[in-house]
């Protein structure tokens, strides 16, 4: 946003400089506290070619939550800057709901889509995988690949597996519950288990 509407950016930004915070307050959540100042201001327009009024609100945060250092937990303190844009009815969204939504945003991200490429393979080369294809020949002689409608399907069922399998974890495996796992581990736990040789069974006596 800050390459593609600098204008906006620009004058949001100096527009915040030159008064408080609109309010202030702290937040707990997943073991962080948040400490919060938040700004918003409606009725920019988002671009000349676009001059639809948007709903700009600015957050300065101090996230303070444990790590471990040298195998002791300590808390630890870091500063971040945050500014969202958008048309969402300000009378129904306010601020801190603004706020909320576009942390939440970065949570679809972490657990979503990065799972999928780091762990399910989903990369952008997956989408382009089918290069070799059957080809066909067009009336004026050249050839091209016919169109590929099995990377749909494929796309489809990965993401089926994915949801699955994530829903499983999350609400039914003892692993994740009761021992504190990592969704990753138990998927290595799984993929251990399928990995085995099946035991032997013995036929009954006759």
């Amino acid at each position: 946003m800050k390459q593609n509407q600098r204008d906006l950016y620009q004058s949001a930004i100096r527009l915040f400089a030159r008064r408080p915070a609109d309010s202030e307050y702290s937040e707990k959540q997943d073991g962080k506290t948040y400490q919060v100042q938040l700004w918003d201001t409606q009725g920019l327009p988002f671009s000349g070619d676009y001059p639809h009024p948007v709903l700009v609100v600015r957050s300065e945060e101090t996230l303070t939550q444990n790590h471990y250092r040298q195998r002791q937990l300590q808390p630890e303190t870091t500063a971040h800057e945050w500014l969202w844009i958008t048309t969402l009815d300000p009378q129904a969204f306010p601020a801190n709901q603004v706020r909320r939504l576009g942390h939440d945003r970065w949570k679809l991200e972490n657990n979503g889509w990065n799972d999928l490429t780091q762990n399910w393979a989903f990369k952008h080369g997956f989408l382009h995988a089918c290069r070799h294809r059957p080809q066909t020949c067009l009336p004026d002689g050249t050839r091209q690949p016919v169109p590929n409608r099995g990377l749909p399907a494929v796309t489809l069922i990965l993401l089926l597996a994915f949801t699955l399998c994530s829903a499983f974890t999350l609400r039914h495996s003892k692993l994740f519950r009761c021992y504190r796992m990592t969704t990753l581990e138990v998927a290595h736990q799984l993929h251990r288990s399928l990995s085995k040789f099946p035991p032997s069974i013995r036929a009954p006596d006759s």
